[in-house]
Parts: C-alpha cells; structure tokens; sequence
C-alpha cells in the first residue's frame, strides 16, 4: 500500500499551468488555505450540495480537508508513538505536507480497501499495523459500518487512532441507510451527495463506540475560533467533525 510520489503524470504537469490561472484570477487576502498557503479573493463553490467558499482554487481542499490539516498539524505530528500512518483515499495536498513531515504513510484506494474486506482472515495482512488511520469522508459510501470498523481496528496498533469525518446530520438520531430514490434526496437536501449510501446520526459516536474504540468527538474549527472559521473557510460542522477513535 506504500505509495511512490516520484513519477509525475502528464496530467500533473498540464495542470500546473492551470493552477497558476486561477492564482492569478483569484488573486486576492480575503481568505487563505492552510494546506497549499495560498491567499484568494475568494474560494470555489462547490456544488451538490451548493455551498459557496468550500473548494480552494489551488489545491483543490474542501472545507474538512482544512479542518483535518489544522487538527493532524496541531495534535496528532510530532506525538509520540504516531509515526506510521494509514491514509485511505488520501488528498494529494495533505498527502504532501505528511511527507514533508518525514511520517510514513501508506495509501490505499477507497474501492481497494473496499475489496479487502471481502477477504478471509487467512487472507489478510498482518494486523496491528498503524498508529494513525485517516479515514476523511469515506464511510458514507461503503455504508456496512460495522465490518468496515472491525478492519479498521484489526490494522491498529494497540492505542492507535483513527481520525474519521463523514456527513452528519444533527437533526436525526441515527444513520439514513440505503440512498436511492428521488425522495430519499428531497428529504436529506444539503446532506446528501451523488454516490453516497449513508447520512449518518448523532448516534455515530456510540456506533464507533459499540465496535470497541475510545471516542472523543472533536469540533475543532469552533476551537480555533469565528475568525478562524471565516478566514480559512472551516464549513459549518456537520461535514467536519473529527471522531477521534482510539484503540484500547
């Protein structure tokens, strides 16, 4: 699962003169991006859901891949013990800055680490392996939480963590499964998303808890502050939440 960073694609190298377009059309101090440094006018909107100000126009983060960066930054690097590190469907952007910072990272694909877990225990790696997993905005398209969280668990080391963020609506109780009708997307509204199969309750984190983690649930863009939220576009909490799920 190691990933190997030192071939760049054409399409690397054909977009580089593209981000530097939009740097210059967007050109401006009004908000800024702590993953790729750069300052805007303004940020991208994003669509389905609409949300204005979400996608930075260099490196291409959303509003929870800023909130993670703060958090991995401020609280996870540099701990000791957190020196190898999981990272499925991996932001390129971030990807960089943990190898910048000399931590050992493998990557996996979501549908890879998806086909993994149809395999048998005798066909498994080794686990026990990481001391960090980051998890951003992948379990609403598995759905089949429990068996996901057992692989999880099952790649930890003992007092490892994994750092999860996935939608969650605080206006229900527990997950809406199953996604698949014109209704079921008129009701869920700005939660839902293309491809998604779970929007998940304020239940989760006894959910996480149920499969064995210690859960600590983090809103950390309130902890850093209103301006904090506005300069660096921090979103509005439900798709931002850092589930801190610690194996015992």
């Amino acid at each position: 699962m190691a990933v190997n960073r030192s071939n760049k694609s054409i399409f690397q190298i054909l977009r580089k003169p593209l981000l530097v377009v939009r740097k210059t059309i967007y050109k401006g101090e009004k908000v800024r991006c702590n993953i790729c440094g750069n300052n805007f006018s303004r940020f991208l909107s994003h669509k389905l859901p609409y949300r204005r100000n979400a996608r930075c126009p260099y490196c291409h983060s959303l509003e929870a891949d800023r909130v993670l960066w703060f958090f991995l930054s401020n609280e996870i690097l540099g701990k000791k013990n957190k020196k190898r590190f999981l990272y499925i469907e991996p932001h390129a952007s971030i990807l960089d800055k943990l190898e910048q910072a000399h931590i050992h990272t493998d990557t996996v694909k979501r549908n890879t680490f998806t086909n993994k877990l149809l395999l048998t225990k005798k066909e498994k790696n080794t686990g026990g392996i990481y001391d960090v997993i980051i998890f951003s905005h992948q379990l609403q398209y598995i759905g089949n939480e429990d068996v996901v969280l057992a692989e999880l668990k099952r790649l930890l080391r003992t007092g490892g963590t994994i750092l999860l963020q996935t939608i969650v609506n605080p206006n229900m109780d527990r997950a809406y499964e199953n996604i698949e009708t014109a209704e079921d997307r008129d009701r869920l509204k700005n939660f839902y998303q293309p491809g998604i199969k779970s929007i998940y309750g304020i239940n989760l984190s006894k959910q996480l808890t149920k499969a064995g983690f210690k859960v600590e649930v983090i809103d950390f863009a309130q902890q850093l502050g209103e301006s904090a939220i506005e300069y660096y576009c921090l979103g509005s909490s439900y798709r931002e939440i850092i589930y801190k799920c610690k194996k015992p």
